[in-house]
């Protein structure tokens, strides 16, 4: 685990890195509401790290000390741009390691961590990612202006069945991408809702791995 600074906290990163000196690939994973890093690392790092890909998990929400997010909580207008902050300043912190080709980096974003990646995609002065994954998020109102030809390309993954996150969000992403003529893929699961089976949660996996080593 390393830390960087922002703002004035000391934030951790964990970090799954492939032998040898690099330079190399690295996936910035992003979690969701319920601060649930562990899972989705250890769940993705085989599939990752055997490309030869440097995996990061950025525990953003030390930046407000949160613990779980709740509804009044994303939508206060406080908590979003200091974690957004943080994300720019956590890959700012992933691109200056020796061991990671700073051209070469993506989002992986899981429910609140896939809208905070969309997001951080529109804001201006951000450091460009190679592309995006997404699973079960979407780019707000406020974020949809700033989305322009210079989106990266996007992997979106949702549940056709989700009541956290309904699936109009996913299919509203695809018509402005598709309108924007961004590469990015579409995978939609039919009966699944916001917490994948364990099956779908392979499918996902794989889809994700086979993205990002075409676009890494």
């Amino acid at each position: 685990m390393i830390t960087f600074q922002s703002g004035d906290k000391t934030i951790r990163l964990d970090q799954i890195e492939p032998a040898g000196p690099g330079p190399f690939p690295a996936v910035l994973l992003v979690h969701g509401s319920g601060g649930n890093i562990s899972f989705w690392l250890d769940s993705i790092a085989p599939f990752i790290t055997r490309l030869g890909v440097a995996l990061y998990a950025v525990h953003y929400f030390e930046r407000t000390g949160t613990i779980r997010a709740d509804t009044a909580t994303i939508l206060d207008g406080v908590h979003v741009p200091l974690w957004l902050d943080t994300l720019s300043d956590a890959l700012e912190a992933i691109a200056a390691r020796p061991t990671v080709n700073p051209r070469r980096i993506a989002l992986l974003g899981i429910s609140l961590g896939a809208f905070l990646s969309l997001a951080h995609a529109t804001l201006p002065n951000r450091r460009r990612v190679r592309a995006i994954v997404e699973v079960s998020g979407g780019l707000d109102g406020d974020y949809i202006a700033g989305a322009t030809a210079t989106f990266p390309p996007t992997l979106i993954l949702h549940g056709e069945q989700d009541t956290i996150v309904p699936v109009s969000r996913a299919r509203t992403l695809d018509d402005l991408l598709t309108r924007l003529d961004i590469p990015h893929q579409i995978q939609l699961f039919p009966n699944e809702g916001h917490h994948f089976s364990p099956t779908a949660q392979l499918r996902i996996l794989q889809a994700t791995a086979t993205f990002l080593g075409k676009r890494l």
